[in-house]
């Protein structure tokens, strides 16, 4: 099977809509029509053309849960699988997160990845972002899973309600990484995530608050920073696997990522004290999907990448 075809088949199995929001399928279709190939292949290879060996790629996660404002289980663990993707391709990759999620963010790589702040406080994280970006000189920007601000920066859960106070505001790395002309790629599910704005209109039309939130500002969940590239996957995990399997595969190397893997993976998050998006219970599950679910679609993910 050649690179293109394991791609496509990777692309349409992350993106099946096992969760059942039912409004995937038109952000998959809006981000396909601006990547104009599948998605992890788009990803991948703008990723392999435009990061050099020893340079530096962000890779940004890490959503907030309320009440009890943990870090979720989706966008952790792929940004782990990513960034070892992307060390052993022999880059530097840099987790960066916010307070909030840096128990959870720092358990999945076991201190071999590099782990990075940023603040709360709009003015704070402006500078950080500067700072972080003059620091690393990264070539590449990654969001995976990662709250996205709206068009009046604020900052909101699916179900429309606003979480900005405890939110990281790091859609400033995005916007100075563009400004430098640097490549940024996001990798989303529902639209609230950085990135998500290269199809904010698509989220306006048909996500559930897409337009209008629940909360005083009205402007709804829809994020407005927009990426390069957007993968839009079931879970953003899902994604974020399918980039680093595409990744192996243009860079010679195997793809290890499998179902035993990710039961560590989401253990290690669970022991951080994380929790399930979409329950709010800290289970071995991602958006209130069965565990055996998640674990199939992971070992599909690699027999289609070492077949």
């Amino acid at each position: 099977m050649d690179l293109e075809k394991k791609a496509y088949a990777i692309d349409r199995l992350v993106s099946a809509d096992l969760p059942m929001r039912k409004t995937a399928p038109y952000l998959y279709s809006a981000s396909l029509e601006k990547a104009g190939k599948s998605l992890c292949l788009a990803a991948a290879e703008k990723l392999h053309e435009r990061v050099k060996p020893g340079e530096a790629v962000f890779i940004i996660t890490g959503f907030p849960i309320p009440p009890k404002n943990v870090c979720e289980t989706d966008g952790p663990p792929g940004s782990a699988v990513l960034a070892f993707t992307l060390r052993e391709l022999g880059l530097k990759p840099v987790l960066i997160t916010d307070k909030l999620c840096e128990p959870v963010v720092k358990a999945v790589v076991d201190g071999a990845i590099p782990v990075e702040l940023i603040s709360i406080d709009r003015a704070k994280a402006e500078e950080e972002a500067e700072e972080l970006l003059a620091r690393y000189e990264p070539s590449a920007l990654v969001a995976i899973e990662r709250p996205g601000w709206n068009s009046r920066g604020e900052y909101h859960t699916m179900r429309g309600y606003n979480i900005s106070e405890l939110v990281g505001k790091t859609d400033y790395l995005f916007l100075k990484a563009r400004e430098r002309g640097l490549l940024t790629v996001a990798v989303g599910d529902g639209g609230n995530e950085l990135g998500c704005g290269l199809v904010e209109d698509v989220v306006k039309r048909y996500v559930p608050y897409g337009s209008e939130c629940q909360c005083p500002c009205k402007a709804g969940i829809a994020a407005a920073t927009p990426a390069d590239v957007l993968v839009i996957a079931a879970t953003s995990n899902w994604g974020a696997y399918a980039i680093s399997a595409v990744l192996s595969l243009l860079g010679g190397i195997r793809y290890e990522h499998d179902g035993k893997r990710e039961l560590l993976l989401l253990q290690k998050v669970l022991d951080a004290g994380g929790v399930d998006g979409v329950t709010g219970q800290p289970t071995l599950t991602v958006d209130g999907l069965p565990t055996t679910v998640n674990q199939l679609l992971v070992e599909l993910i690699w027999a289609i990448a070492n077949a």
